[in-house]
């Protein structure tokens, strides 16, 4: 299986690196804020780095 990260996925990757820990209300707040289902859309895309 493979797939394409977005820069989206790779900012949240180097974001997590660098902090080591971060909650998910943290990632919504920064990376999908904008979206019409911001839970849900970042459940599905940490779904995909596990």
């Amino acid at each position: 299986m493979s797939f394409r990260l977005s820069q989206r996925d790779k900012d949240i990757i180097r974001f997590i690196n660098q902090f080591r820990a971060v909650d998910r209300d943290s990632l919504v707040e920064l990376f999908f804020k904008q979206l019409k289902s911001p839970v849900n859309a970042c459940n599905s895309v940490m779904v995909r780095f596990i």
